[in-house]
């Protein structure tokens, strides 16, 4: 490996050993002619393929070789890194092209890291089967803050040893799926209020307690040897007043020196406004390189592809950044494309369907917090009322406006009376809403992230008045300490389609209710019962 890796090094000009240093964002369905112009003048280590990129499966693999072709006629023959961020559940960016999986926090509340690591190889083998190699996951942060606006049930929970767990099993599977990892987002992005895609936030945990907690998976994984470590844009006050993503101490001292990393490490979107309000897209790049880093992933388009690159040769001109430097990431880079080219080698296809294996998770994930009043199961003959929130992204990292929920299609097999109200996630209530609540038996009403959306919660509390009512907590857990105590509270984690078959199936007494809350609720619900 050593010998392939300086005998490549060695071939490269300065110019292409600076574009080894970038990823872009991939452009349209098929390679246009002025793709390709790009693409020749600055040959960078990879493309990410999201939503504009996906048609099918035959075309995003015709798009993954046809861009490898053209660094083959440039005599690059290693392989282009195609990276994609296909966590399951709400950050699906390949759709109904690839097996439909409801996510880590529904996998931390099955725990079984048999089922987990089963679905990294059946998501690395479909992804792999499209060309694609950089699997941008798993989720390795730990969701302390229930009000986080970007993560929640992208984490597997918030225990240090059980998050770890479930990451390396999901890596182990990933890798004999055929694809490389990227623990995500060091050092932590879960005990946050702020989305950095649009701004800065800051993680004021004391070293000691970020050590006992939120690095412990990283850790893991860094023993286990993962495959990436991608760097958040949080700023930890522990280490400084810069983002990790910039930062010296956080990347050369603690992730390299601390914690013994010596793999590849990549950035989280340098154009996520947490970065680009504070620095240009040039001298992001050269300062993450400066602190360690290996490369740069920029998803906003050419132009800053352009500017980090121009920047980036300018440093090595004048002595900024020594082309030493840039041989300590270039052979972390090229070990990393070989550890690609090999796990596409050796990929193996797991033995049971999408569908099988969804549904295997939804069996033992979905949760039965209370049912104070035993309304379960409900009898066949009741007329039911859905109140359902509409399905809308949360956030930049969230594909929820492409789902179809399901749940009213497979209530309404097992149910001959059903009456359905949507309110979007603000709306306070609907004419005829309350008059439909009189004319059931029995409420159904889902919510999505309460604590940011109070409202659901009061619409709740005036048909609970009306009627008997199923809470079904559909995304974040954390909905449950809002919810009044005498209510029967479900937990899915996600609104895809065999979570909401499942679901049925066990609201008619079918199945029983087999999964376990991940994170820690608080205890003042119990407390305040009697306010309810």
């Amino acid at each position: 490996m050593s010998r392939w890796v300086e005998e490549r090094l060695q071939s490269l000009t300065l110019e292409q050993k600076i574009g080894q240093l970038l990823v872009g964002q991939a452009e349209g369905t098929e390679v246009s002619e002025s793709f390709r112009r790009f693409i020749e003048k600055i040959p960078i280590a990879g493309y990410r393929i999201n939503g504009p990129n996906i048609e099918h499966p035959g075309q995003v693999k015709s798009l993954t070789a046809e861009i490898q072709r053209i660094y083959a006629r440039l005599g690059l023959d290693f392989p282009v890194i195609f990276a994609c961020d296909q966590e399951g559940g709400v950050l699906s960016v390949f759709g109904d092209c690839v097996s439909e999986f409801p996510g880590n926090m529904a996998l931390g509340a099955a725990d079984s890291v048999a089922l987990t690591e089963r679905q990294g190889q059946l998501v690395g083998w479909e992804l792999s089967e499209m060309g694609m190699n950089h699997l941008l996951a798993p989720v390795a942060d730990l969701n302390l803050e229930k009000q986080n606006p970007v993560i929640g049930v992208r984490s597997f929970g918030d225990d240090p040893e059980r998050v770890a767990s479930h990451c390396i099993h999901f890596q182990r599977g990933a890798n004999r799926g055929g694809v490389a990892v990227s623990a995500k987002h060091f050092p932590g992005h879960g005990n946050t209020a702020t989305d950095t895609h649009l701004g800065l936030a800051t993680n004021h945990t004391e070293k000691d307690v970020l050590r006992r907690t939120e690095l412990v998976p990283f850790q893991k994984m860094v023993n286990a040897g993962v495959d990436s470590v991608m760097v958040t844009h949080v700023v930890f006050s522990e280490w400084g007043s810069m983002p990790a993503s910039l930062s010296p101490t956080v990347i050369s001292g603690l992730l390299r020196h601390e914690m013994g990393y010596d793999g590849l490490v990549i950035t989280d979107d340098l154009a996520m406004g947490a970065v680009r309000n504070l620095v240009s897209a040039g001298e992001s790049v050269l300062r993450f390189i400066q602190a360690g880093g290996d490369i740069a992933y920029m998803h906003d388009g050419r132009a800053s592809i352009e500017e980090a690159y121009g920047r980036l040769l300018e440093a090595v001109r004048s002595g900024e950044l020594t082309e030493e430097r840039i041989h300590l990431s270039l052979r972390r880079i090229l070990r990393f494309k070989q550890r690609i080219a090999t796990y596409q080698h050796a990929r193996e296809k797991l033995g049971t369907s999408g569908t099988d294996l969804a549904r295997q998770v939804a069996e033992q994930s979905i949760t039965l917090l209370r049912d104070p009043g035993r309304l379960l199961p409900v009898a066949p003959d009741k007329k039911l009322l859905v109140v359902l929130p509409q399905l809308c992204n949360l956030s930049e990292a969230d594909t929820s406006d492409q789902q179809e929920m399901k749940l009213v299609t497979y209530l309404k097999q097992a149910y001959p009376q059903v009456s359905v109200v949507e309110l979007s996630l603000d709306e306070a209530a609907r004419d005829g809403l309350w008059q439909k609540a009189n004319e059931a038996d029995l409420i159904l009403q889902g919510t999505i992230n309460a604590y940011r959306f109070p409202g659901q919660i009061a619409v709740m509390k005036k048909l609970a008045e009306i009627r008997p009512l199923i809470a079904i907590m559909l995304r974040d857990p954390y909905d449950s300490e809002l919810i009044p105590f005498d209510t029967t509270v479900l937990a899915t984690y996600a609104v895809t389609e065999q979570q909401m078959a499942t679901l049925v199936r066990q609201l008619q007494g079918a199945l029983t209710f087999k999964g376990k809350v991940p994170v820690k609720l608080d205890d003042h619900v119990k407390r305040r019962k009697e306010e309810w």
